[in-house]
């Protein structure tokens, strides 16, 4: 008798068949097959017992299945019997021996189950954000004193008498801010946006904002004209070597830049420092009390009493102060507040909504960021979304007029003023805190000239966030599309994402300068009237 079995070798817990095969001569009738050395209540065949009896034919193969629920070694005999219940004539016909071999333990990997956030959702905008980042960031002080160096080092004689001196700063300060007047322009003319921006980064991005879809209704005051001639030089830029008609391509006239950049930077006493020292270079006193700037006395010898003497003579071409608050109040709705500023009531516009809209965006991407942040949550964007076309369309009806020029001009100006604070001469005069660690050069005068005069004591670096990140938040909002009906929650939730650091970082820099914490409420206070109360004594505005 042939014995067999499949698998080979056989384990415990598997499921294996015996294929018994009778050999020729062998007598053919009923056998009975049966295991022996098995564990207790183990039972190889179906579960219920230790032989099993059948009736074996030449070339009838008998295949029944076994399971083993041990391992070890097990005898099978095969027992030739004449009669099913006496087995005093059984005949032993095979007697073997099958090893069975452990079960095999399956491995099962280690798993970590966590509570983690959804992947970022996605959106066509991105290109235009990262543009808008990286567009500002060329737009810094740190970036304008490299592209001013060159031009104004080593000039000597004649260029340092008179005003030529600050006129070509200034001029250089009008070049700069071209990026933003019209980055294609500045990418092509390559003098600037020269840091990892493309001239098909610039054009993608400029299609993706909502300007590029208006047409007629828009003028072109950035056309190319030739002098020679006394026309233009043609449509303009053109796309990937396609001419573009102007009407098709209106970007130019919008320029990257928010006036709120100047509005934080001139509460955080930038201009009120220029013009302090001014009056006090012209010998002029600025109130009843004793001046604080007294000594300032700079060597006739030293550049620097040359860019003051420009800077005076410059004066009647510069914006005055009344024409930026009026200006803060047709984008923004901001006031500035002193004897300088025309009161409220005699703008004919303001934007009386962006403050409270403004906000309570704020403060629902912080409700979003806390929501996205419980994994237990599936935080909803939609408030965003709404409140991003609130602010959208606020900041839409405040693009008029002036819009297009006065913060082009103020951008310069104030570069300007920062460029000449940053001078060592205003250092040594005025002196300052030598270890503490500012993010541009200019900005301890600053904070030095509010301690002379016993101005508020919230740093400019405060000042500095709100304007730079300010303005960097205003634009992606600006720019973006959204009053479409396209517009989902997930274009919002990816555009909080996106400016998550700008927005937490405005935010924490508006509760340290005026006391009011965003994450908390929407307040609508004006910030020149906190400023005014945690002050106590308001800058003067000369």
């Amino acid at each position: 008798m042939e014995i067999s079995w499949i698998p080979d070798p056989i384990r415990a817990g598997q499921l294996a068949v015996l294929k018994i095969l009778l050999n020729a001569g062998e007598p053919t009738g009923r056998y009975r097959f049966t295991f022996s050395n098995l564990a207790t209540g183990e039972h190889p065949f179906g579960g219920v017992s230790a032989e099993i009896m059948h009736t074996m034919e030449l070339g009838d193969d008998f295949e029944p299945e076994v399971l083993f629920t041990t391992e070890g070694l097990k005898k099978l005999k095969a027992v030739k019997t004449a009669t099913p219940k006496v087995h005093e004539n059984d005949t032993e016909v095979a007697d073997i021996d099958i090893q069975v071999l452990p079960a095999i333990v399956p491995q099962v990997p280690t798993q970590t189950v966590a509570l983690v956030s959804g992947d970022p959702p996605q959106s066509e905008d991105e290109v235009l954000w990262s543009f808008i980042r990286q567009l500002t960031d060329q737009l810094r002080f740190e970036e304008f004193h490299e592209f001013v160096r060159p031009r104004l080092t080593g000039l000597s004689g004649p260029e340092w008498f008179g005003t030529d001196a600050y006129r070509r700063l200034f001029r250089a300060a009008e070049t700069f801010v071209e990026a933003a007047a019209d980055p294609l322009r500045a990418v092509e003319r390559k003098r600037l946006l020269k840091h990892e921006i493309s001239r098909d980064t610039v054009i993608d991005s400029l299609q993706r904002s909502y300007v590029s879809s208006e047409r007629d209704d828009l003028a072109q005051p950035f056309l190319r004209f030739d002098p020679a001639v006394g026309g233009t030089t043609g449509p303009g830029p053109s796309i990937r070597g396609a001419a573009v008609d102007p009407a098709d391509f209106p970007l130019p006239n919008v320029p990257f830049v928010e006036l709120i950049w100047n509005y934080w930077h001139e509460e955080g006493g930038l201009v009120q420092t220029m013009n302090h020292i001014l009056a006090r270079f012209q010998n002029r006193r600025i109130g009843p009390k004793y001046d604080a700037l007294a000594r300032f006395d700079l060597n006739p010898l030293l550049p620097l009493r040359n860019l003051l003497w420009g800077f005076t003579e410059d004066e009647q071409s510069r914006l005055t102060v009344r024409r930026r608050a009026a200006e803060y109040m047709v984008q923004y709705g901001l006031p500035l507040v002193g004897r300088a500023v025309p009161p409220p009531y005699t703008m004919v516009d303001r934007r009386t909504q962006f403050l409270e809209g403004f906000h309570a965006l704020l403060h629902a991407a912080h409700e979003f960021y806390k929501e996205r942040d419980d994994k237990t949550v599936d935080a909803d964007a939609f408030p965003l979304l709404s409140s991003l076309r609130e602010v959208h369309l606020v900041l839409a009806h405040g693009a008029h007029n002036q819009f297009a020029d006065l913060p082009l001009v103020a951008r310069a100006e104030m570069l300007t003023m920062q460029w000449i604070l940053a001078q060592p001469e205003m250092r040594e005069f005025l002196g300052g805190p030598t270890m503490v660690p500012y993010e541009e050069d200019w900005m301890d005068r600053v904070d030095t000239m509010k301690s002379i005069q016993g101005w508020p004591e919230a740093s400019i670096t405060h000042f500095f966030e709100l304007a730079v990140h300010g303005e960097q938040i205003l634009l992606s909002i600006r720019h973006g599309r959204w009053n479409e009906s396209s517009r989902t929650r997930e274009d919002a939730a990816n555009w909080a994402l996106t400016w998550r650091n700008e927005i937490q970082r405005y935010m924490h820099a508006y509760r340290t300068v005026t006391g009011v914490d965003l994450a908390t409420t929407v307040d609508a206070t004006m910030p020149s009237v906190l400023l005014a109360r945690r002050g106590g004594r308001q800058i003067r505005r000369a």
